[in-house]
């Protein structure tokens, strides 16, 4: 689903891997409501039942770093990801952490803080070594796991293709979503990063028939060519942005920090319940397949059609 490998880069640069388990989850778990990194830091979780599908835990005279990737699973198929990662950088590295750190979010050739076509939406603030950040962006979810730009994370997520190997799971080959990026040294020096995606289909979305990023419905350069892919796509920049003001408030965000993300909201623009849009998704191409067989009529198709969406 939408990436979260940015904390990532901090070990990599230094080459400073100790892996050891997460202590309050474990992978296979199911949780709901929140997930607790301390007793100060709980984070929210979307509505429905969730799947630890991958855990870290790096550490080095120090400096820690842990997170998790959840799933929320139907059947067999992954139809949203939630990802929460935060790195502890302590005292010994502060001073070559703060170069690093803007070097991660703000040069790094592949992803970051700064405009990207794959982004739809970016805002955010700096000013010394803090920053707040949030942006909305697509993703070919496949190209991303097994073959991503940045030939050096192409091993880090072996445990958790593992995982889904295992455990026959599919994952959408679109997913669009939310990334939720804060760090402060005014905050205690706990850099938070935070991932929220859907498989588009869920949300009501038409059959994407282009999975190439450049190429996607959903790139901010063709989106206009595709009114219904548009609308599901700022249903998402809502939600994401109030779910931003969430992030703000559990990462203890300073209040001149903060982002002015209010002319992204719309309540208009509610997600509701993913499992309940796939539910009407899925009786709805039910009666689809039905009037092509011509089981049904085009009247009968409308009237079931409307009774299920009313």
């Amino acid at each position: 689903m939408i990436k979260i490998r940015i904390i990532a880069y901090f070990f990599l640069i230094f080459c400073i891997f100790e892996n050891v388990n997460a202590k309050s989850y474990k992978i296979g778990d199911k949780i709901s409501e929140e997930i607790e990194f301390y007793k100060k830091y709980k984070f929210e979780l979307p509505s429905g039942t969730w799947t630890i599908a991958d855990r870290f835990r790096y550490s080095y005279y120090g400096a820690t770093a842990k997170g998790y990737k959840l799933l929320k699973i139907k059947g067999n198929k992954a139809i949203e990801g939630f990802s929460i990662a935060e790195l502890d950088i302590g005292a010994r590295f502060q001073s070559a952490f703060n170069d690093v750190l803007h070097l991660i979010m703000f040069k790094n050739e592949y992803d970051g803080c700064y405009d990207r076509p794959e982004y739809y939406i970016l805002e955010y603030f700096t000013k010394g070594s803090s920053h707040n950040c949030f942006w909305i962006s697509h993703e070919d979810v496949y190209k991303e796991l097994f073959n991503p730009d940045d030939p050096e994370l192409r091993g880090v997520n072996a445990q958790y293709k593992a995982w889904l190997r295992d455990n026959k799971i599919e994952l959408p080959k679109i997913a669009i979503g939310s990334s939720h990026s804060y760090f402060s040294r005014l905050t205690g020096g706990k850099w938070f990063v935070m991932t929220h995606g859907f498989d588009p289909e869920v949300l009501g979305a038409p059959k994407s028939e282009f999975i190439d990023e450049d190429r996607s419905e959903y790139h901010k350069y063709n989106i206009n060519n595709y009114p219904d892919h548009k609308k599901i796509m700022e249903k998402v920049v809502s939600f994401g942005a109030k779910r931003h003001k969430q992030f703000e408030l559990e990462v203890r965000a300073k209040e001149h920090h903060k982002i002015n993300l209010s002319s992204l909201i719309s309540n208009s623009l509610e997600i509701g319940n993913v499992e309940q849009n796939d539910d009407i998704i899925t009786q709805i191409n039910r009666l689809r397949d039905l009037l092509k067989s011509g089981i049904l009529t085009e009247e009968e198709f409308k009237k079931a059609k409307e009774k299920i969406l009313n």
